[in-house]
Order: C-alpha cells, then structure tokens, then sequence
C-alpha cells in the first residue's frame, strides 16, 4: 500500500538521522577519551612524586569514566529500529495517540491472509490513511533533538580546553612529561647517572657520601618586595618564583675537597666550602627541573651523588582589571565623551594600566596611569574623548582595559578587562532608516485614506444597519493606533538628532495629535452605539455622525499626507545632493593624484587607486539608486537632460574600469583624459541636480509665507506698544508707591504690630511642639532607633561592596554575605520596632518643624521693618504647608493617641492665627487699593484709560493674528498650533490688563501686561526659529545649507507628476462590501504618491473622490 511505504519512509528519515547522530557521538566520546587519557598520563609524568600526579589522573579519568558509562548504558550508540523510530515520534508529538506505533505494528497484517482474518483489513487501512495523513503535518528531522551530541561535544569541548590551559599554563608541560617518563625523577636517589659532566667521574664503592642539615634561604625578586625566607631544615625541594636567588648550606658525612651545584644534568656551580665537611653555594630559580650535589674526594675522583632535589616555579598571577563604563550605549557620536571607571590589582604590584581600541584593522593606546610605586589595588576613573580619534560614521570601535604588572624577571604579566563595544552614529545611515519608515507611514495613512474614500461613497448612496457603522469605526480605530504609534516612533528618533528642523517636528507632532483627536472621537462613539444596542428598547442610530467623522478624517489624511510626501521627497533630494557633493570630492582627490603621478612627485599605488576608484563606483552606485528612487518627484525637464542620460551606471562603471587598467599600464596622461571627461560629466549633473533641488516644492507657499513675514513684522510693532505700555505704568505705579508710603505709614506701622503679635504666636505654639516631641518617650526611643537605622545602613552599603569585591577576588564571599545578611535582618527588626511605636508621620513632621520655625522668623523680621510685598510674597508659601501638614496628620492611620491630640489641636491652632494674617493682609491690600483713587491724578487716571483702550486694540489684533494661525495651522499641517495657542493667552491677558487699568489697579494690571509681553515675545521667537531653521530637512539634520522658509524658485507648469498622472479604469466596490479591493486600493495609492502641483492639489483631492461617486 501507498500509505505503509509512506509511514516506513517517514520512519527511514529518523533511523538515518538517529545513525548521523550516533556516528557523531562516538566520534566525540572517543576523541574525546582518548585525549584524557593522554593528557592523565601526562599529568602523571609531569607531576612526579607529588600528591598531584595521582590526585588529577585520577579525577580526570573518574570524570571521563563516568559520562562514558552514562552513555554506553543509555543505549545511545546503540541501532535504532523502526519501532524505536516510532516510539520516538510519539514521544515527540504525543497527538498521535499511538497511531503511528499501531500503524508499524498492523501494517504488516495487510497482504497475510493468515493474519487479516485476526483483525478488519478496513479498519488497518483506515487507519494507515489518517496517521500518513498526520505525518505529512510532521516534520522528521524535528523528532530527534539537535541538542542530543551537545553534552558530548561540550566534555571533547571541555578536554580540549583544559589540555591547552595545561598547555600555557604549566612550562614545557608535554616536553617535560616526555623526559619523565624515560627517567624516573627520585627524591630517594638514582644509582644510575645517564651523563657525565665536565671532568670523568668515579664511582668508588668505598666512599658514601651523604647530604645532612641541608638548608635553603629563599631572596625573592626585589619587584616583589617578599622578604627573604629560611627554611632550616629542608628536604632541598624548590618551589618559587623565577627570578629567586636560593642560598644552599649544607654538610656532609665524609670530608670532600670540592663541592658543585648541578642544575638539570647541565649547568654546573662551584660551590664554597666552608671546610672539609660542609659547603654553599647560590642557585637562581629560572626554569622548573632539578638540581644534584657533585663532590670531589680527596684523591681527586668526582662523585655525582644519585639524589635528585625538584625546582618547581610558583606563578605569578596575572593582574585583574574591571571595567565600568559610567552610561554604557550601544551608539555614540564622533564627539561624545565616554567616562571609565576601573578597578585593578595585583598578588605583588602595577606596572600601568593602558586603553587598547580595536578600530577597523586599526589598533589604538592611551595610557589612562603609570604606577611608581608598587600599588597592589587601584580604582579610578579615565574620559575617552572620542573627538580626537577621527572616527568616521558606522564605525564599529572595541575596546578594553589592559593591565600590566611590575614583574621584570619575566616580563610583565597582563589582565584585561571585559570588551565592550559601540558604534558611531552614522547620520546618513539614521535618515536614510528614517526616511524608509516615512514610506511606510505614508503608505498605511494612503491605505486608510482610500478605505475612508470607498467608504465615504458607501454611506453618502446606500442604507446600512448600526452594526454596519461600528465595524467600521472599530476598524479605522485600528488602523489610526497603528499609524499613530508608527509617527510617535519617527518623531522619538528625529528627536533624538539633536538639532532635526523643527517644522519637521511640528508636521508630525500635528500628525499624532489630530489622529488621536479623531480615534478618540470614533471610540466614543462606538461607546455611544454600544450603549444604544444594549438598551431594552432599541432605538434607531444615524449614521451621520459616522459620516461626519469619516470626512473629517478624510480631510486631515488628504493634507498631512500631501506634506509628508513633500517633506520624504525633500530629504531624499538631500540624500542625492550628499552623495554628489562626495562623489565630486572623490573625484577630485583622484585628480590630484594622477596630477602628482604625471610630475612623478610620488609613485604610484595600485591598491590605493583601486581603493578610490572602488569607493567612486559605490557612491555612484548609491546616488543612482537613490535617484531611481526620486523619479516621481522629479520633473521632466531633469529626468530628459543630456546630464542625467549620460549618468548611466554601466557605462560609468566602464568608464572608472578603463581608467584603472590605464593607470595600470602606466598610461597617465591617457587615464586623466578619461577621468576628466567623467569629472565634466558629473559637473554638469550636479548643476542640473542644484536647478532641480532649487526648483523643487517649497513647504510653504509664497502666500503663506508673505502672511508668516508680515505676521512677524506687527508681532515687532506690538511688542514695542506693549513696551511701551509697561513703561508708563510702571512710572505710574512708582509714584503711587511712594505716595502711598506717606499716607499710610502709621496705618502699616499699626497693621505690622497686629501681625508681629500673631507671628509671635505661631511660632511660641511651633516651639512648645518642638519641646514636646523631643520630650516624649516614644519620639525619643524613634531617634534613637532611626541613629541605628542609618548606621546599618552606611554598614550595609559597605559590606554589599565587599562582598562584590570579595566575589570578584574569591575569597570571604560566604563570610560577607553572612555578616551582610545579619545587618539587613537587624535593620529589619529595627524597623519593625519603629512602625510600632506608630510615630512616623510625627517623625516627618519634628524633622520640618525647623525649616517652617525659620520661615516664621523671617516673617517676623519683615514685619518688624514693615515690608508689605516680602512678607505677603513668603506668607503666601507658608500659609499651604501648614494645610498640608493638617491634611496629612489628619489623613495618616495608625499614630499615637496623645502625640496625634496635641498636634492637631497646635495646627488648628496655627491655620486659625494664619487665616487671621490672611484677613488683615487682604484688608490692607483692600484699603491700600482704595485709595489710589485719591492718589492718582486725573491726569494719571486719563493715562490710564488710554492704555487701557491701547490694550484693548493689541487685543484685537493679537485675536486677529489668532484666527490666522488658526487657519493656517489647518492649511499648513507643518505650522505649529501653539502660534494660535500664544496669541490667544496673549489676548486673555491684554483683556485683564485692560480691565484692571481701567479701574486703576495699577500694580495688578503690570503683571498682567507682562504675561501678554511674554506671549507675544514667545510667538515672535518661534517665527523666527521657524525662518531660520527651513522648512525642508538640512542635510543629514545638519544646521548648514539650510533651505529657508518660502526660498527658492517657483516651478513651472510643466511638472513630472501632473504629464505622468495615471487615468486608467478604477474597479468600483459593490455597495455590500466592506473591505476595500486590493486592486482599487492599489491605484489610489500609487496615485496619492505622485507628486501635485500645489495649484492643483484641491482639485486632486476633488477627483480622488469622484473616483468612488
């Protein structure tokens, strides 16, 4: 059958894959012990006569042992059959149910006639067919998991990194075993000597020589400042650093009449002798081996005695370095400053600490510090400043730490920290990322905007249900979150630029906020339908309300994405002139230097002139791209010039090939020839780009602009008359002042001494609470337990760096984190003990007393010199904070009884005395008020009233200029709605001005005719910024070259996207659908995306709609 020959070949598929993996898996397992057991062997050898040689054998193999046996005992180098296969499978994918196992089991009975009378040839068939069926769903490599040989080959992984750490870490480590192996190293003696040294030396059975008191002084390397060690007495075994001076005494059973050191069977020292039976000698630590005592009898005979003495070498550890960097990011600018924090040390001293950088193929130093002394631990912190590194865009730069010790023996050891990486931001390659997500939003805005057309038609010609308008609504609501959110994430990263125009800005801040307006607005009416579903009677919705929001969205659609357009297309424009501008400095560099190949002022260079031509093809390359990419913005006169058809990138490519291979030959004056006829080609494109690039579309047109110059010329006249206005009231203001100084002084004196008195009060009730709290038993016992707070605390904070420190250097860690966590559950209890004594917020409250006790002195002192606006200005913060301290005691659980009582009764007690100040401060103000009728002349009065109803006309001009900004703001998606906003606080506060100059508030009416001051200056500025910056992008966010507001020609009729537009056959939606066709929606995008001439972009709209009418 078809369906069993299937299933076996599924099954066939996994015993491949499971014979794969076990070819694998033996081949890692045997590598793997056969390694180990050399590398044991070797441990052996090269640890001979220590408890190491046998301790590291044995654990590596007790290792090794162990996984094997896990593995042979697994069963997974054993075959694996189809039922096995099967088996697998189902573990694998258990929604089989067995069928698959079943299906292996019974295919068999099909074609028995024996068996087929055991069970239903139907049923067996039926179910071969459903489980084929289900293993088509399935995947067979996905069965056995690819991570099954990882543990094997993490253990070969494993052996092989500890065979080279052995390698590197232990000197001579393979020759060494070698040698130990052939000759056994014998701390007992050897009887045997393999060489002889210098002179012919005699055994003589008769002399014994034996080695007593033997005693070794060990004089480190003075790098380590290690004071010497005396070991008396000793076995004669070295273990030290190289560099050690080790000083050898000893004696001898027999009298001998010269005694030598020998050093690995090799190097020979004379030693003194002291007399016939004892002798010293030096020996400097250089390399590991051995050492043995060479005697000459009396009769002359040399004895080499058998003993052989070990020379093990201690390491000296390398230093250890940690890198923090203050903010680590993964992108910086060329210009950024980058702070390090560092951490070092070392077992003897440092040498210095260097910054290495990997740029490119570049490698870079800074030395960050030099170390005189013999420092052990360091901590500081270095500033990279990336400006002097010429780093280049969308480089990648690593860098790290590098320490060295102070070991001159043999040679510095060296740490480095961790490497870290970033990038340099790259602003070509941001804009150009931006600029492709502008497409993006501009297609989903142009999609929603043709699903609003379509069904705009819908509901003005058919009759639909309620049901009908809310999955419409509920479906543009999505959509509208979506191109909301894909806006906000442009706006974030253009921000993010630094210095990005802000029309820019403004454009897609109008954006984001109208879509939110209308989403909300289709919400809330969705919740409107919703709730007239769910009445008990339903009622009849119109959808009109559907209809209006439709439209509405329709028409911000329309607009903002036509200034979209034009804005992407401006930035793209500038793309192209960046590349030209490098294409042409390229060019010119390449110049140069065939000049200076021609006057053979310098040979010549082949794989620096491939370098310059490769980079001249890339950059051409890009720019046509970027220009393909331009060609329904651009009009026909560019796309048709002579200077864009010579632009073609084969021939151009040709064209550097030629002058390569030229070069080459070493025919100069041939290649210039064919370069400069390039460099003229890209002259005159770049004159024909710069026409272009000045013809093209400005982001605010002449009428605007005119409007925007004129705006900003009344903006300078009505601020100098608000200049004005300030001024003379100001002078009348100061005359009243001096006046009412002499009128009312004994009526202030008199008030003064009213508030002394209640000021006095306040603070003699402030002070008894302060007694009182400091005095109370269950405050006394919180202070004490707050001072033991925030001495665990401090202790916390300093064994939470210790043990940080201590995890880094591996020692004291648990005891650390066992003396840490016993102060964090002190702290615990502590505070515990302090929520029980229920006084917190009383706590607060002693702990503000003494700033509100110096507030109330100084209003003290102002009353005492009568200084009313001081002492009202202070009153005016002093006075909430009290309220707020009786909201907050009053509000707060759980405070002690008698503690609660009282405070609440003092501060009831202080708002009462404060609101008694408010009075008296209001009454005088009221009076002082009054009497300015008497105080200001009719001539003042006249003065006035004029300004007043000069206030009064800014007013109506500032309404005016509103109403402008207004509309233009909805004409103009790229003009800020907060013009409007400032004129119209501008307004609101000319009005209050107003109103108070006529009823001769003149102190009053000067705050508010600066806050209108404010406005205005604050409108003008942003004018002026707004002129400055340009309404297009400035190259890569840059201010240089910018493109003014309203600057640059105006096109011409003749323009690429009016010739180009498409006019072929729309297919309409029938009236019951609800989805947009994919085809008609596909024409009004590619429609939408052309570029209009800004006299016809009215009409476009118009005939997008007739499109679906």
């Amino acid at each position: 059958m078809n369906e069993i020959s299937q299933i076996n070949q599924f099954l066939t598929r996994i015993q491949e894959k499971w014979n794969r993996v076990r070819f694998i898996l033996g081949a890692y397992l045997a590598i793997t012990f056969l390694t180990g057991i050399l590398l044991a062997v070797a441990l052996f050898y090269y640890f001979q006569l220590t408890s190491i040689s046998y301790i590291a054998p044995i654990v590596l193999l007790l290792i090794l042992g162990k996984y094997l046996y896990s593995n042979f005992r697994s069963n997974s180098l054993n075959g694996l059959d189809r039922y096995g296969a099967a088996l697998l499978t189902e573990k694998k994918y258990p929604k089989l149910n067995n069928s698959l196992i079943n299906s292996v089991q019974l295919g068999g009975y099909i074609g028995d006639p024996a068996r087929e009378k055991l069970f239903s040839s139907a049923m067996i068939r039926e179910l071969l067919a459903r489980t084929q069926k289900q293993l088509t769903k399935l995947d067979a490599n996905l069965v056995l998991e690819n991570g099954k040989t990882a543990p094997a080959r993490n253990l070969f992984l494993a052996t092989m990194a500890v065979s080279m750490a052995v390698t590197l870490l232990l000197p001579n480590f393979w020759q060494q075993a070698l040698i130990n192996s052939k000759g056994s190293v014998s701390t007992a003696g050897i009887t045997k000597i393999e060489e002889k040294i210098q002179s012919p030396i005699t055994e003589e059975p008769e002399q014994n020589y034996q080695i007593n008191d033997l005693g070794l002084t060990l004089n480190y390397p003075s790098y380590t400042r290690l004071t010497s060690k005396v070991i008396k007495p000793s076995d004669g075994s070295v273990a030290s650093l190289p560099g050690t001076e080790v000083t050898i005494e000893g004696k001898t059973n027999e009298g001998f009449h010269e005694a030598t050191l020998v050093v690995n069977a090799k190097d020979s020292i004379l030693m003194e002798s002291k007399n016939q039976f004892s002798f010293k000698g030096a020996l400097l630590v250089r390399e590991r081996g051995f050492y043995q005592f060479q005697l000459k009898g009396q009769s002359g005979a040399q004895f080499l005695l058998p003993q052989k003495y070990l020379v093990e070498l201690e390491q000296d550890q390398a230093p250890r370095i940690i890198l923090f960097p203050a903010n680590p990011k993964p992108i910086y600018y060329d210009s950024d400053k980058i702070q390090i924090f560092y951490e070092g040390s070392d077992d003897f001293g440092i040498q210095n600490i260097e910054l290495v950088a990997q740029i490119d193929d570049n490698s870079i130093r800074k030395k960050i510090k030099n170390f005189k002394e013999n420092e052990k631990e360091t901590q500081g912190r270095f500033t990279w400043n990336l400006a002097l590194e010429s780093l280049k865009p969308g480089q990648e730069v690593q860098y790290y730490l590098e320490i060295k010790d102070n070991d001159n023996i043999s040679g510095p050891n060296k740490g480095q920290s961790e490497m870290m990486r970033f990038t340099i931001f790259d602003s070509r390659e941001a804009l150009e990322n931006l600029v492709q997500l502008q497409d993006e939003l501009t297609e989903k805005m142009i999609a929603l905007l043709a699903t609003g057309l379509v069904e705009d038609n819908i509901l003005k010609t058919t009759t639909k249900d309620i049901l009908y308008g809310k999955k419409l609504l509920a479906s543009n609501a999505d959509a509208l979150i979506e191109i909301i959110g894909l806006a906000q994430h442009i706006k974030n990263q253009a921000e993010e630029f630094g210095n990005f125009p802000q029309p820019y800005l403004t454009l897609l801040s109008n954006i984001i906020s109208r879509l939110k307006e209308i989403r909300q607005e289709k919400i809330e009416t969705i919740d409107k339908i919703q709730r007239t579903l769910m009445k008990p009677t339903p009622v009849g919705y119109s959808l009109l309300s559907i209809e209006v929001l439709n439209d509405r969205m329709i028409t911000h659609l329309e607009r903002d994405i036509l200034y979209l357009i034009k804005i992407t297309n401006r930035q793209k424009m500038d793309q192209v002139m960046d590349l030209e501008d490098e294409l042409s400095e390229l060019t010119e560099s390449l110049q140069e230097e065939f000049e200076n190949l021609k006057n053979k002022n310098s040979p010549l260079n082949s794989n620096q002139l491939k370098s310059k031509l490769n980079q001249i093809q890339q950059t051409l390359k890009q720019l046509l791209d970027k220009l393909s990419q331009q060609n329904q913005s651009l009009p026909d006169e560019f796309l048709n010039s002579k200077s864009y058809q010579s632009m073609n990138l084969k021939e151009m490519m040709s064209s550097i090939e030629k002058i390569q291979e030229l070069a080459n030959k070493g025919k100069i004056d041939e290649a210039m020839e064919q370069l400069k006829k390039m460099a003229e080609d890209l002259r005159n494109f770049a004159e024909q780009l710069n026409q272009t690039n000045s013809s093209m579309e400005e982001m605010v047109d002449t009428q605007m602009m005119e409007q925007l110059n004129e705006s900003m010329r009344e903006l300078e006249g009505l601020e100098k008359k608000q200049s004005k206005i300030i001024n003379e009231t100001s002078e009348i203001n100061q005359k009243l002042r001096q006046q009412q100084s002499k009128q009312s002084e004994s009526l202030v004196k008199k008030f003064f001494e009213e508030l002394k008195k209640d000021v006095e009060s306040i603070q003699a009730i402030l002070n008894d609470d302060k007694n009182f709290l400091n005095e109370h038993e269950a405050m006394k016992k919180t202070s004490k337990l707050l001072e033991k707070e925030s001495t665990l605390n401090q202790e916390i904070q300093s064994l939470g760096q210790k043990a940080i420190d201590s995890s880094l250097k591996e020692k004291n860690l648990a005891e650390n984190f066992t003396e840490l966590n016993d102060r964090r559950r002190q702290r615990t209890k502590i505070l515990n003990e302090i929520n029980s004594l229920r006084t917190q917020g009383f706590q607060e409250f002693k702990e503000k007393l003494p700033e509100l006790q110096k507030k109330y002195d100084t209003l003290k002192e102002l009353a005492e010199i009568n200084d009313l606006n001081d002492f009202n200005l202070l009153f005016k913060n002093t006075y909430p904070e009290i309220l707020r301290w009786q909201g907050n005691l009053r509000t707060s659980r759980n405070l002690l009884e008698d503690i609660g009582g009282k405070m609440s009764d003092d501060l009831r007690q202080i708002t009462r005395l404060n609101g008694e100040i408010s009075k008296k401060l209001g009454t005088l103000k009221r009076s002082i008020e009054a009497s300015n009728e008497s105080l200001l002349s009719d001539e003042e009065k006249n003065r006035l009233k004029k300004m007043a109803q000069q206030e009064k006309n800014i007013r109506g001009k500032t309404d005016g200029m509103r109403k402008q900004f207004k509309e233009m703001n909805q004409r103009n998606p790229m003009l800020p709605p907060a013009l409007s906003q400032n004129m119209q606080m501008a307004g609101k506060n000319l009005k209050q001005a107003e109103s108070r100059l006529n009823q001769n508030q003149v102190q009053r009416s000067i705050e508010s005719e600066n806050k209108a001051m404010k406005s205005i200056q604050k409108t003008q500025k942003m004018l002026k910024d707004m002129k400055n910056s340009g309404s297009q992008m400035s190259r890569q966010g840059k201010p240089q070259n910018r493109l003014r507001l309203g600057t640059g020609n105006r096109r011409g009729s003749r323009r690429g996207g009016a010739i180009r537009m498409q006019k072929e056959k729309v297919l309409l939606p029938s009236e019951d659908q609800y989805k947009v066709p994919s085809e008609f929606r596909e024409e009004i995008l590619d429609a939408m995306k052309k570029e209009t001439p800004k006299n016809y972009e009215q009409l476009v709209n118009e005939y997008y709609r007739e499109l679906v009418q």
